[in-house]
């Protein structure tokens, strides 16, 4: 079998919305219904928003004790929606509503974001550090360029980190996969496919990029009109209807912005790895025809 086309991976979650509409719009039907709760519970308490910091731990200072709910919920659902589109790619006699679901393969992925995320958070800094040691005597020897060797270095450590993120990008969809933690397997089942895995992403962000452009004009127009019905001082009643009405709205808005880029990313690594497992499988069959008798 052939390498896998980069283009193709990347529109695998077109494909995949194409395949199973009903589907994808029940996955955004339980978003929409999970943030109207919390848009609810913020509203009968009092809790608001405060603008701030854009980092993960600022959530808990921004939303304050909705943030216990909130994080869980987030985390739960992007979980969710990942096994869920790897199921239907991988799967493909299994399709329908019932995909999305809380299971052992959901369970396996949590794990492993969790552990991803801790060890980015205490190890990303490490290729920063080393280059810093090896580019030292550069610093002591030629003060002058030490602006450019900084930027080198900074353009080092960017790589290096991207280019292990690509490398470790298919250990969720294999642990999915194979149900278990095939530690030992991770780094090497992109090996020799870096390059046209960096292009089928690169094509997703473009798809991503395009998405949430459009996104942005729906949502300058639900945001005036929300913000028009926040500031009707005679609305009465009416006003009170509208903002009811506005928060299913705009939460089903909100919960098409999480799934759709999860679907775009999520069937990309579950096509690459499925095209690898079928050029591995077929690998031993052409040797074999191949070898003389």
């Amino acid at each position: 079998m052939s390498a896998f086309s980069p283009l193709d991976a990347a529109l695998e979650g077109i494909r995949m919305v194409r395949r199973e509409p009903k589907a994808v719009l029940y996955w955004v039907a339980v978003w929409a219904v999970a943030l109207s709760l919390i848009a609810i519970i913020q509203l009968l308490t009092g809790v608001r928003a405060q603008h701030g910091a854009t980092d993960d731990w600022s959530v808990i200072r921004r939303f304050g004790p909705l943030a216990v709910v909130l994080i869980p919920t987030i985390l739960g659902l992007r979980v969710m929606t990942t096994a869920t589109v790897y199921r239907a790619v991988l799967r493909t006699g299994e399709h329908g509503w019932h995909l999305f679901k809380l299971g052992p393969d959901e369970a396996r992925i949590a794990a492993l974001t969790a552990a991803e995320w801790a060890l980015l958070s205490l190890l990303g800094g490490v290729p920063a550090y080393l280059l810093l040691v090896l580019l030292n005597p550069i610093f002591e020897v030629a003060p002058a360029f030490n602006r450019v060797t900084a930027i080198v270095g900074f353009v080092g450590t960017v790589t290096i980190d991207f280019w292990i993120t690509i490398r470790l990008s298919l250990a969720p969809v294999q642990t999915f996969a194979e149900h278990r933690f095939p530690f030992r397997d991770y780094w090497g089942v992109a090996r020799g496919r870096f390059w046209r895995m960096l292009l089928a992403y690169a094509i997703v962000a473009a798809e991503v990029l395009v998405f949430l452009l459009a996104s942005v004009g729906v949502g300058f127009i639900f945001g005036f009109l929300t913000e028009a019905v926040i500031h009707w001082q005679s609305g009465g009643l009416v006003r009170r209807v509208l903002l009811w009405l506005l928060v299913p709205v705009l939460a089903f808005l909100t919960g098409v912005v999480w799934v759709a880029p999860l679907i775009l990313i999520s069937a990309c690594q579950a096509y690459v790895y499925r095209a690898i497992r079928a050029e591995k499988a077929a690998a031993p069959a052409a040797s074999a025809v191949t070898a003389p008798a």
